[in-house]
């Protein structure tokens, strides 16, 4: 069976949507292709631990992956999550009624956790630029994806729950923030101030004119 789901390849500030297909069929080998770094690859490991924390288990078949737009590198390990969603629903184990209507992002730990990923502010951007219903990250990373207006944000902490929410077994409401609230309890506080980098009295200074002015700064 061939089925779609969706992630996004950050690059810069700006996203790119990454449709990967999966086809499950008859055979023994695995085919992971669409330009993927060592990380992609590296993910039918850990996406082989998080199915049997779930008593679930790889298929006993051939497993072919496609990651479009293959001219377009995959970095990193935020792709476990839709390539697991897309070999469980292609293997029959999820239902794909919605699956193709959200973006998807998320790495694995083995014990199926979802770990928080780069760039989500961009990717929930494009996807609400693009139509998409929603956007599923993990718990860490849902506050951020939330900014976007117009676009259903779901936070998850493991393979579990994204799989009870496409096979409609648990409900699950999206997260709302408000931004005012976030600003002024979080707009004075940092990790770091000036006062703990020595020396560099320059670099400070320069820095100090551009926020007094409102200006901008590139450090090389």
């Amino acid at each position: 069976m061939l089925v779609r789901t969706f992630a996004s390849a950050v690059n810069g500030i700006d996203a790119v949507t990454v449709t990967i297909e999966v086809n499950v069929s008859r055979g023994v080998q695995f085919f992971l292709v669409g330009l993927p770094d060592s990380a992609v690859k590296e993910s039918q490991h850990r996406i082989a631990s998080a199915l049997r924390a779930l008593d679930y288990h790889w298929p006993g078949k051939q497993v072919v992956i496609n990651m479009a737009p293959a001219d377009i590198r995959k970095e990193g390990s935020s792709y476990d999550l839709p390539l697991a969603l897309g070999i469980l629903a292609a293997d029959e184990k999820v239902l794909k009624d919605e699956i193709e209507s959200f973006i998807l992002m998320g790495e694995l730990s083995l014990d199926g956790t979802l770990q928080p990923v780069k760039g989500v502010l961009p990717i929930a951007l494009k996807a609400r630029d693009e139509g998409f219903k929603g956007v599923i990250v993990p718990m860490k990373n849902v506050k951020e994806a939330a900014v976007v207006e117009g676009l259903n944000v779901y936070g998850m902490e493991n393979l579990g729950d994204v799989v009870a929410f496409f096979n409609k077994t648990k409900e699950f409401k999206p997260v709302t923030v408000d931004l005012l609230e976030i600003f002024a309890s979080e707009a004075n506080k940092y990790d770091v101030d000036f006062s703990d980098v020595r020396g560099q009295e320059n670099v400070k200074r320069a820095l100090e004119v551009a926020a007094a002015g409102g200006h901008n700064i590139i450090i090389v």
